[in-house]
């Protein structure tokens, strides 16, 4: 099988072309080489190229901090609408949801997809994950797979585990804001569910990518600090907690018999010990 896996300059994509391209042959066009939203370029580059299964990556928006952009909504549908229009008919897709399409302003509690359209999300970003996903359910050959939160190799420092790490391996103070519950997903099970759906075929469209055990922010940073020589200082700023973010994974664990999840500390360790060798 070729399989065509987009956004692979992000986080999720590069660990996918990591993860499969001892299984698969890959076509990983970055941004320069395939601009997605073009609906001419989409075209000719499935008249050049035998493609027999989409994992599609890219995305525009959602950055922490950073406000979405006015056409955020029309170019990730568009860029799902494209694909769909020139790929086979035969040809699975499968992309990626977020928890925001729940509409992330409010507390979300172990959510299930059945309750997704319940609450219309405020953010651009948010806004059209939903459209997508409402786009999935009118098709058999779409699974949306919603991620919460994935942490793992090559994340972005800012983001709380390796900020965490870097703290202790920098010996400096962990500061945290606020605390959070989270359900942070290893991004080596993230491959490993992939790979799963790519073999197998899921009963439901859309499904929340979510652990057994959601963590706070405070739960990760005691872990973290263990790892280290000496442990550092933490900080908590403020004794309210922010708001929830958690997916319920019923749906997964129907649909991926026998799946095995890495433990928070097992994947925390392994995400120290990749970023230690990286300094």
């Amino acid at each position: 099988m070729k399989l065509l896996i987009t956004g692979t300059s992000g986080f999720i994509g590069k660990n996918l072309e990591k993860g499969l391209k001892s299984d698969y042959e890959l076509l990983t066009p970055k941004h320069n080489e395939l601009e997605l939203t073009d609906e001419n370029a989409v075209r000719e580059y499935f008249k050049n190229n035998k493609i027999d299964f989409i994992i599609h990556c890219a995305s525009k928006g959602g950055a922490r901090g950073i406000e979405d952009e006015k056409t955020t909504i029309i170019d990730n549908l568009s860029m799902v609408s494209n694909l769909v229009k020139f790929k086979r008919d035969d040809v699975r897709i499968i992309l990626f949801g977020s928890g925001a399409m729940y509409d992330k302003s409010r507390d979300l509690h172990k959510v299930k997809e059945e309750e997704i359209g319940e609450v219309i999300p405020k953010d651009l970003y948010g806004l059209s994950k939903l459209k997508i996903a409402n786009l999935v359910k009118l098709r058999d050959d779409i699974t949306c797979l919603n991620i919460f939160a994935c942490y793992g190799y090559g994340e972005k420092p800012s983001r709380f585990p390796s900020y965490a790490i870097d703290c202790v391996l920098d010996q400096k103070p962990i500061v945290i804001n606020q605390n959070v519950i989270f359900d942070y997903l290893f991004v080596e099970d993230m491959v490993q569910i992939v790979k799963y759906f790519i073999k197998n075929k899921p009963h439901d469209k859309i499904i929340n990518i979510t652990p057994k055990e959601s963590s706070t922010l405070v739960e990760i940073a005691s872990i973290v600090n263990t790892f280290g020589d000496t442990p550092v200082s933490f900080e908590l700023k403020s004794n309210d907690m922010n708001k929830e973010y958690t997916g319920d994974n019923t749906l997964l664990l129907k649909n991926c018999k026998g799946l095995k999840f890495t433990s928070l500390k097992d994947g925390l360790k392994k995400l120290y010990e990749y970023k230690k060798e990286q300094r």
